[in-house]
């Protein structure tokens, strides 16, 4: 009976703003951009092309681009340090048992737990792409105070998997280039919160329905369309990309709450000083311009710099949701490691409400 009754505390029939959710943001995102800063439209890290920026395909050596898979998991700051409290704590001989659980309630009220992962298997040519693609992350928030006043339990989650397929040439010059994917998405985005001592709501999740009705995912194919005008010099480039999410609205099906993804358009600038094998990328990515999601212009505004040296070696930096991004690639020809270390502000203001995120991913393909 007590896990059940965990399990369900992390629900409410209340329904909260979805601040933890895709937003403007791509689909999904590899993480060695988003320690870029996530401004990735002019320029993207293997299959985070298809979903960036689909017409950044055409632009490369020869017509292979890439073929592998991607794993990548992502745990919160906070989640690493609870844990090695508890492990500290279960060494203490000094707090008496009482003590030992004031101290575990009080950190547990603070530590919000934060974990996710990323998976991609894609191939890319010179024209064409396929990625299935997962990604899913969630976070769980003990409050003292809640919405009522009473200690409370938040749960946020968001969810993403799928297909999707691009097509991109060079429009008329090798200076344009065009790209559209087509994408079907499993996708949900449940946040929601109770009170501890709230019985009724607890008893109503304990049905069937209740808790279908939180965690059903919906099903929905949209579709994304990008240009890329790419000047090309000898020892410096410049780039201007346009993108368009969703176009028309991915409207999904299913029970869950999530009914659609909304239109979006963005803009994109990059500016490249390079040789034939080192390379510095500075990129500033405006998204939404409309607004649509009516997200913050923190939110909205990514900015980066990547650094490529001998081809193999990436350094990363930038400001992701408004605050600090870094990150690192080793790419060992058909193995590649990465290590990202990035906030996601979950609050309305950098600041309220931060998760800081480390990320660690293994791709193999070539």
């Amino acid at each position: 009976m007590l896990p059940r009754r965990i399990f369900v505390v992390f629900f409410t029939l209340i329904q909260h703003s979805g601040i933890f959710a895709k937003g403007s943001a791509p689909v999904y995102e590899d993480p060695f951009d988003i320690a870029a800063g996530g401004a990735s439209l002019t320029r993207a890290s293997q299959a985070g092309m298809i979903f960036s920026n689909p017409a950044l395909i055409p632009y490369g050596n020869g017509f292979h681009r890439w073929f592998g898979n991607e794993a990548t998991v992502i745990v919160g700051k906070d989640s690493v340090e609870f844990a090695k409290t508890l492990q500290k704590g279960n060494k203490s001989s000094t707090d008496t048992p009482a003590e030992k659980q004031v101290k575990f309630i009080e950190q547990v009220m603070k530590s919000p737990i934060h974990a996710g992962v990323l998976n991609n298997f894609a191939y890319i040519n010179k024209y064409f792409g396929v990625s299935t693609f997962n990604r899913g992350e969630v976070d769980i928030q003990a409050k003292k105070y809640g919405d009522t006043g009473l200690p409370a339990i938040r749960f946020r989650a968001e969810s993403y998997q799928g297909v999707g397929v691009s097509a991109a040439s060079m429009a008329l010059t090798q200076v344009v280039s065009v790209g559209a994917t087509a994408k079907y998405i499993y996708a949900g985005e449940p946040d929601l919160a109770i009170d501890l001592t709230d019985q009724e709501g607890i008893k109503k999740l304990q049905s069937k329905s209740g808790l279908k009705s939180l965690i059903a995912m919906n099903t929905g194919l949209g579709y994304d369309a990008g240009m890329l005008i790419f000047l090309q010099g000898y020892n410096s480039d410049y780039r201007l990309a346009l993108k368009a999410d969703d176009v028309g609205g991915t409207k999904l099906k299913g029970d869950g709450v999530l009914k659609e993804l909304k239109q979006v358009y963005s803009i994109g600038l990059g500016y490249t000083l390079h040789n034939g094998i080192d390379a510095i990328h500075l990129s500033l990515d405006y998204r939404d311009i409309r607004k649509c999601y009516d997200e913050a212009l923190f939110k909205r505004v990514r900015t980066g710099v990547k650094f490529i040296v001998r081809k193999h070696l990436g350094l990363a930096a930038g400001y992701y949701d408004g605050w600090p991004s870094y990150g690192v690639e080793l790419d060992a020809w058909i193995v590649r490691l990465t290590g990202s270390y990035y906030t996601r502000e979950l609050g309305a203001k950098p600041g309220i409400d931060p998760r800081k995120v480390y990320a660690l991913g293994l791709t193999t393909g070539f």
